[in-house]
């Protein structure tokens, strides 16, 4: 009798967790975070549909975040040799330790002739100064710091 009533609370925090919409997304702009439903980048806009099913269209410049399929990306400086320059980018936020932030960026492989081909850079961030640059060797070190297995990303 134990043994059932265990397993079935066991059964019941699965689907309740399984129930749960962890699938949120939001955009952030100058004037507050909008909840969305969902959120379709594009080249110059963002279209994105608020919960009540509005539909709605924001430049790209406006918004200073966003979250969409459960990762959040953020707005802030490129930098190139640890020189900023004026570009600013979204970066996916992989893992946040006190006041630093560890963010990933996608660019297509150049070098490959495999169409969806693509290499990511790390950068670890303090607010929105980048502190370092990962490279190969430094990046199982700073994954540990992280509390992020190498191979996860």
């Amino acid at each position: 009798m134990k043994k059932l009533i265990i397993l079935s609370s066991i059964v019941m925090a699965g689907l309740s967790a399984a129930a749960k919409d962890t699938n949120v997304s939001w955009v952030e702009t100058r004037d507050g975070k909008m909840e969305c439903r969902k959120v379709n980048m594009g080249i110059s806009k963002a279209r994105i549909v608020l919960n009540n099913g509005e539909k709605k269209t924001i430049q790209i410049d406006d918004i200073n975040s966003y979250a969409m399929y459960g990762r959040v990306f953020t707005k802030l400086p490129l930098y190139r040799d640890n020189k900023p320059t004026d570009q600013m980018i979204f970066m996916e936020l992989v893992r946040t330790r006190g006041n630093l932030n560890l963010y990933r960026v996608e660019n297509f492989n150049s070098e490959s002739i495999e169409l969806n081909d693509k290499v990511s850079s790390y950068f670890v961030y303090d607010g929105n100064r980048m502190l370092l640059a990962l490279d190969e060797k430094s990046l199982p070190n700073i994954s540990k710091i992280f509390g992020i297995r190498y191979s996860y990303m």
